[in-house]
């Protein structure tokens, strides 16, 4: 989780790192081309905008493993 390790927000590295355990590379790049999981934004208390970097983050560090 090297790339994750490297964010400075709290709730973005938490939540990134949530995906990163939960999530397959596949289904973060699905989620990658959607649109924010609202459900997922309230529930961690981040915006969009931390959702969209916590799930690339999260992929990025699989995609490193592969």
């Amino acid at each position: 989780m090297e790339m994750i390790n490297q964010l400075q927000d709290g709730k973005t590295k938490a939540f990134a790192k949530h995906c990163f355990e939960r999530y397959s590379a596949e289904e973060l790049n699905s989620a990658a081309e959607g649109s924010p999981d609202q459900a997922e934004m309230e529930h961690w208390g981040i915006t969009a905008g931390q959702w969209e970097e916590a799930v690339a983050t999260a992929l990025a560090d699989h995609k490193a493993q592969g």
